[in-house]
């Protein structure tokens, strides 16, 4: 099982509007299939689709816009599981729980197949909606990869997961590339390896801004089919996969042809 919270160091996501990008900070980790899932007193909003997306929320949460937040729900799956490319294999339990902090954090547990927002109704469930876009890309990826995908580079599963959340994510800029050009015409820029652990949240957002420039630069230059192969070779630290084996090109290489592309 991969859970995943976001901006886990404050517990917060923060989302700034549709036209506005996300400021992302957080700390995934790994667990087993025996870690519990979170307790939800939850209620059912009407779901246009239960076979496929179960989607829960707390009493009292968002009471004046269940209708709507309904609809942002099966929207954000729709738009994140066109632009990854695929459907899920069976159904989900979207939940969407009250914080009691008014912290914004989502969690993907994949192998029990439970989608996590933590939130509160001082935030604008657009905001939720941003991060359960995330999260619903970590378990395509697991329906896609299998157990593979829990082990991936985290350049590569971190990356796709913010790439394929797409206009959730990127504000006004068309794309990754433009958006990464612009970060570092600023002067924010890592080399693409560079773990999270112990990083701030300001260098935790460039970095996952960053992977999901490069996940966009391996998919249009060198295809999807290249990248599904390399995306299963992982041993869980950014830059561990094994780039050289599918591209005939080490990580180092790669890296310098994706700066030349975003200058392009």
């Amino acid at each position: 099982m991969l859970f995943i919270v976001v901006l886990a160091v404050c517990g917060t996501l923060l989302f700034f509007g549709r036209n506005q990008p996300v400021t992302l900070s957080r700390w995934p980790g790994h667990g087993t299939s025996d870690r519990p899932v979170p307790t939800i007193g939850a209620v059912a909003v009407p779901a246009a689709d239960p076979a496929l997306l179960h989607i829960v929320v707390d009493d009292g949460l968002y009471s004046n816009e269940r209708g709507e937040l309904d609809a942002g729900v099966r929207r954000a799956y729709a738009y994140a599981s066109a632009r990854f490319g695929g459907t899920l294999n069976a159904p989900v339990t979207v939940a969407i729980v009250q914080d009691s902090g008014c912290a914004l954090s989502g969690i993907a547990y994949t192998d029990v197949r439970t989608l996590q927002v933590q939130t509160c109704n001082s935030v604008a469930s657009g905001r939720a909606i941003a991060i359960l876009a995330h999260e619903y890309i970590h378990q395509l990826q697991h329906d896609r990869y299998g157990s593979r995908h829990l082990s991936a580079d985290l350049i590569l599963s971190e990356g796709m997961a913010t790439w394929a959340a797409g206009e959730y994510w990127l504000g006004d800029h068309a794309d990754f590339r433009s958006y990464v050009r612009a970060q570092r015409d600023g002067g924010v820029f890592y080399p693409l390896a560079t773990h999270y652990a112990g990083r701030s949240i300001g260098e935790m957002n460039a970095l996952y801004y960053q992977w999901a420039s490069f996940v966009e630069f391996l998919m249009s230059v060198y295809g999807r089919e290249m990248f599904d192969q390399v995306y299963i070779t992982g041993a869980g630290d950014p830059g561990s996969a094994a780039y050289a084996s599918v591209y005939g090109k080490d990580l180092t290489t790669l890296e310098q042809e994706w700066i030349a592309w975003l200058g392009a």
